[in-house]
């Protein structure tokens, strides 16, 4: 697979994104969201969508420079629509409402309809992190996301509804959870695909219900469906995916599974936590740095090197891309190059 620094694949963005005519600053967040992801291993979120973004705007399914519209807002919450604009860009303006409002009242949440895909939550849980506040988001599909079968089914029935949370502490890395309460993301099955790779057994049940590493089965009719995660406990999964469903959804009107205005994208509830309302931040830091010694002091089972905590490996991975470069496969660059290398599809209208 080549390998690339993160500045070369943003140049390779924005330049795709201009030949395209979209406005520069929404080029830059959706761009930063992508190379970002990789980054820190998240590959399944990053470049490998830079495809997706082309061929939704040639659909007319984004919305470039769309208005994000405050439907209605208090002193703590705000309902928005985003139009249909870039989701990226919509969840980067929701996670900076959310922590100008958590300033002035301690706890603050945003909840967000009509915004397509936002890629990897845990970089605007990160945002928050940066505030010096506890972040956290979660999505679903907007309604229009089926490949999760509820535990005990067999049939795709919700999305993979990510749950992402980040907590600041003075000096270290931030403590980032990124997790889909599917026993794996989506977008993980189209990098295993890109690499011709089998699937781990226990990803995916076929129509029958039979377990299949085939990643083609997952786009196949009828389609394979993801699982819960938890293995033998996953009605917990199942349990929290429907909680993240009814957050993200019926209270942000973006609606659960299948509702009235189903459409492919993600319903967002964000809320900040504004830690200095609580406690000062460094004695707050500092209990979470003992906390992290004590947790990492357990004996270690064989064949374990270290204790890491939620969103360590990210961070070691992205200072050894950062010496090594960033591996992309090789569908993904095809497709890439095929972009640089041929002319705008469209002109956007101007609004």
């Amino acid at each position: 697979m080549p390998n690339f620094t993160a500045e070369e694949l943003t140049a390779i963005c924005l330049n795709v994104f201009e030949k395209l005519n979209i406005p520069a600053a929404e080029a830059e967040i959706v761009t930063r969201s992508m190379v970002d992801a990789n980054r820190v291993g998240h590959d399944s979120h990053g470049v490998i969508h830079l495809a997706k973004y082309v061929r939704e705007l040639e659909a007319g399914l984004i919305q470039p420079n769309a208005l994000i519209e405050t439907l209605h807002a208090s002193a703590s919450i705000a309902v928005l629509d985003g139009h249909w604009g870039f989701g990226p860009v919509i969840a980067t303006r929701a996670v900076e409402l959310a922590i100008e409002k958590a300033k002035q009242t301690d706890i603050s949440s945003v909840a967000v309809s009509r915004c397509n895909e936002v890629g990897r939550l845990g970089g605007y849980a990160c945002l928050a992190a940066d505030a010096e506040m506890i972040g956290l988001l979660m999505a679903n599909d907007h309604g229009g996301g089926t490949c999760v079968a509820p535990h005990g089914g067999v049939e795709g029935r919700l999305s993979t509804n990510p749950i992402a949370c980040a907590v600041p502490i003075e000096g270290q890395d931030t403590i980032v959870l990124d997790m889909s309460t599917s026993v794996v993301a989506s977008g993980k099955i189209r990098v295993q695909q890109h690499q011709d790779a089998a699937l781990p057994h226990g990803w995916l049940i076929d129509a029958a219900g039979e377990s299949t590493t085939k990643a083609d089965d997952f786009y196949s009719t009828p389609p394979a469906a993801l699982l819960p995660f938890g293995g033998i406990a996953a009605h917990k999964g199942f349990g929290l995916s429907v909680i993240v469903d009814i957050l993200s959804g019926a209270l942000t009107g973006a609606g659960c599974s299948q509702g009235a205005d189903a459409r492919v994208g993600n319903g967002l509830f964000v809320l900040a936590i504004n830690v200095a309302s609580f406690r000062e931040f460094p004695g707050f830091s500092a209990e979470i740095e003992r906390f992290i010694g004590y947790l990492k002091s357990a004996r270690r089972a064989i064949g374990v090197d270290a204790i890491r905590m939620p969103g360590e490996r990210g961070w070691e991975e992205q200072r050894k891309r950062e010496r090594e470069g960033i591996p992309i496969d090789a569908e993904t660059w095809e497709q890439i190059q095929a972009l640089t290398s041929k002319p705008a599809p469209f002109t956007r209208k101007e609004s």
